[in-house]
């Protein structure tokens, strides 16, 4: 080895699971497995929103990423490890009960993470909370259903969508996120 070090795989860590399952407290639907072969959600709760520990913080920085919060860090460091994007939504805001994936079927505007207004455009992959989009999969979550200061239920999202629609939203929006890259 290059640098004389044995590799060190990361080990997940355990954790304690709730008695009550996801699917009793929120549904789950997928349109077209063709747009989305694979969706999971888990709800986990007691949740206390604050700064990361330093050692994350500073890892994300030396790969470019601003730390947000331990929640949003989290997923983002898992997705540099591990290469599977993840997204954190605020139970509070999926207001429907149901998180569902389908292709958008006419225009609308979107506002985003950043606070951005964007244009969904028929075709382009979204998870809906009934009605409204709440983020555009695997590219970007939405403001509407982010998570803040006082969450403390999330709805924590892993999924494999279509590469080549995700990429061609993320390229006419000009939305090259580290999660569309993979």
């Amino acid at each position: 080895p290059l640098l004389k070090t044995a590799l060190r795989e990361p080990r997940p860590t355990k954790f304690r699971s709730s008695a009550h399952r996801t699917s009793s407290i929120i549904k789950v639907e997928v349109d077209d497995p063709a747009i989305c072969p694979r969706y999971v959600a888990r709800v986990m709760d007691s949740l206390k929103i604050q700064e990361s520990p330093p050692w994350i913080k500073q890892r994300l920085e030396a790969v470019g990423q601003r730390p947000i919060n331990n929640i949003v860090d989290v997923t983002n460091y898992v997705m540099l490890e591990f290469g599977q994007p993840l997204h954190a939504f605020d139970l509070r805001r999926i207001e429907s009960g149901t998180i569902r994936v389908a292709a958008a079927k006419e225009p609308r505007d979107f506002t985003l993470l950043t606070g951005e207004t964007i244009q969904i455009e028929p075709g382009d992959i979204v998870i809906w909370d009934g009605d409204r989009p709440v983020a555009l999969a695997g590219i970007m979550g939405g403001a509407n259903s982010q998570i803040a200061e006082d969450t403390t239920s999330i709805v924590l999202e892993s999924a494999a969508f279509d590469s080549i629609q995700i990429r061609k939203t993320a390229k006419r929006l000009g939305l090259i996120t580290e999660s569309s890259k993979r």
